[in-house]
């Protein structure tokens, strides 16, 4: 289905269940929020794993006046050093973007 969920890891309840994009890249987790690309969608989404809130999605599209969706290969994140927030990293097809973290 078109859902993201958030799993109880002791029972398999559900705790949250949010809009998505049906298929996604593989997931990258940091600092409370995952990070995925929506495979319907083509956008790179931030999710809140506490409540299920969507913090952000971003087109690529937006950043570069050309048409390149951001790949559902794989997102990385980077964790941030002493204090500072970490990275998120997606790419397009021809381009890589590092990404202040949400937290």
């Amino acid at each position: 289905d078109t859902r993201l969920y958030r799993l109880d890891p002791e029972d398999g309840e559900i705790i949250w269940d949010t809009p998505s994009a049906g298929t996604s890249s593989r997931m990258s987790y940091l600092n409370g929020v995952v990070y995925y690309v929506g495979g319907s969608t083509e956008r790179l989404h931030a999710v809140d794993v506490i409540n299920g809130n969507i913090l952000w999605m971003l087109d690529a599209g937006l950043i570069k006046d050309e048409v390149f969706d951001f790949r559902t290969s794989a997102i990385y994140t980077i964790p941030g050093a002493e204090g500072e927030k970490g990275r998120v990293i997606a790419y397009t097809s021809l381009y890589v973007y590092s990404f202040e973290a949400y937290r």
